[in-house]
């Protein structure tokens, strides 16, 4: 298999990806799930609920991301709005968990009419809303890097792999040395009405070394610019 991809950046000052079991104070997932990549791509298109609900636009879409920066965190602390009625205080503080500075990379299959829009959109400096990382006072840069050839690399294969890796049973990890892998479950799809319905395991480095794997068939790891990656 082989053809073309785009590859876009994307970056802020910073992000958070709450985690949905955390409670008073607030964790982040390392980087965006599927569903807070299309609802950044689906901001810069203009294409909200109202237009038949964008989630059947993104039926076909596929996309690997790769860590440009090393992932670093802060904790910051919030005043929130106590809504109870028993509050004894109109205010509540919150600790956060903020990813700083994060810069990805994103590889992206699509129909070619798709994404050609989103491309002149963001040649042209242009959004139809706010694209933002997590929440809306993170607002993200997103860039058009180019167009790149991609092709399928052979089973058996030994690669470092520099996207994330969603857990599949035909590739074998591989430890290397002075390098972490971590492990964690991130939101995939949702429905029209925005409730989860798919989850998926990942295994990535947080540090920019990659993950060595052998490949298990000759369709799941790709080659993009002398880079091997993975679709989430």
């Amino acid at each position: 298999m082989n053809g073309k991809i785009s590859a876009f950046d994307v970056s802020s000052r910073f992000a958070i990806f709450r985690k949905p079991y955390t409670t008073t104070s607030s964790l982040t997932y390392d980087f965006p799930p599927r569903t807070a990549i299309i609802g950044m791509i689906a901001a810069v298109l203009g294409w909200g609920n109202q237009q038949n609900h964008y989630i059947s636009f993104f039926e076909n879409f596929k996309v690997a991301l790769e860590f440009l920066a090393p992932i670093q965190k802060k904790t910051m602390t919030f005043k929130n709005l106590n809504t109870k009625k028993s509050a004894p205080s109109y205010n509540i503080l919150t600790l956060s968990e903020m990813i700083y500075k994060p810069s990805y990379r994103l590889y992206i299959s699509w129909e070619e009419s798709k994404l050609s829009k989103l491309k002149n959109n963001l040649i042209n400096s242009e959004s139809f809303y706010t694209p933002y990382l997590g929440t809306a006072s993170n607002i993200a840069k997103i860039e058009y890097v180019g167009d790149f050839s991609f092709e399928s690399v052979k089973s058996g294969t030994e690669v470092i792999v520099n996207s994330v890796i969603p857990k599949l049973d035909n590739i074998t990890l591989k430890p290397m040395n002075d390098q972490k892998y971590i492990f964690d479950t991130l939101p995939y799809d949702i429905d029209e009405n925005r409730n989860f319905v798919l989850n998926k395991d990942y295994v990535y480095n947080p540090a920019l070394g990659g993950i060595k794997i052998v490949t298990g068939d000759e369709q799941t790891v790709l080659e993009i610019n002398g880079k091997f990656c993975i679709f989430m």
